[in-house]
């Protein structure tokens, strides 16, 4: 399991910076940097999920209790940037954020670790082939008001490569491909509003990233937003027996 794991993994890597290279070829300096380093920074992170996850249920939950906690406290600092005035905004995003990150936790307390690989990778690749394919064709944005960067082509590659994710880890679950690609959608599905709740929530307090702890990433928050309502959608599937 593991070697297949690593080898799908480094196969969508390989295909995703082709990808990027083909459109960073006429960017600026700067702009390839960026994209560069977030592209390594993101498949160290993807990797280091993954080791967890082989490692037992214990270490990844130990491991997204650990970014629970640090994501409070990014949470903690941007509210307090908020107008004081606006107190039902930051008691109403604090009581959703705990119940939301206690959703992921549950989920990840109560599934295989199997699972846990199959919603993790499903939501990487959707993120992470949003981006690149945004990189590539993004012309029309897809929720300006919200997430700017977010095109309506890069979410629909990122639905395909999450679709061919989703089928090919369908044995590693004990399910049939048709049921991996809708359990695949609906977890793609609430990742995003995940990410897009996340946006909302940035825009409200005037900030464009939750923290730096991650270079071209943002911090721990930016980085699995979607998770925070990817995982309470699993909880969900758990227990209507998807799985």
């Amino acid at each position: 399991m593991i070697g297949r794991l690593i080898a799908l993994c480094l196969l969508l890597f390989s295909v995703g910076g082709a990808g990027l290279y083909w459109a960073s070829g006429k960017s600026e300096p700067d702009v390839r940097l960026e994209r560069w380093t977030k592209f390594i920074v993101y498949f160290c992170v993807v990797h280091f999920v993954l080791l967890s996850a082989f490692l037992g249920s214990r270490a990844l939950v130990s491991l997204f209790a650990l970014l629970v906690l640090f994501g409070a406290f990014e949470l903690y600092k941007v509210l307090h940037l908020v107008n004081g005035t606006r107190v039902f905004f930051r008691v109403g995003t604090s009581v959703g954020y705990f119940l939301l990150a206690s959703g992921l936790l549950l989920f990840l307390l109560l599934s295989t670790k199997e699972l846990a690989i199959f919603v993790y990778l499903v939501v990487a690749t959707f993120d992470g082939f949003s981006q690149v394919i945004g990189n590539m064709f993004g012309t029309h944005p897809l929720v300006p008001l919200i997430s700017p960067g977010k095109t309506i082509e890069g979410s629909l590659g990122g639905m395909l490569f999450a679709a061919l994710m989703a089928g090919s880890l369908h044995s590693l679950v004990r399910v049939t491909t048709l049921q991996a690609l809708e359990a695949g959608a609906w977890i793609v599905v609430t990742g995003f509003f995940g990410d897009l709740l996340a946006s909302w929530v940035k825009r409200a307090c005037g900030v464009k990233d939750f923290g730096r702890s991650f270079p071209g990433h943002g911090g721990v928050l930016d980085r699995f937003d979607s998770f925070l309502l990817a995982g309470p959608g699993a909880l969900f599937l758990l227990h209507q027996s998807k799985f």
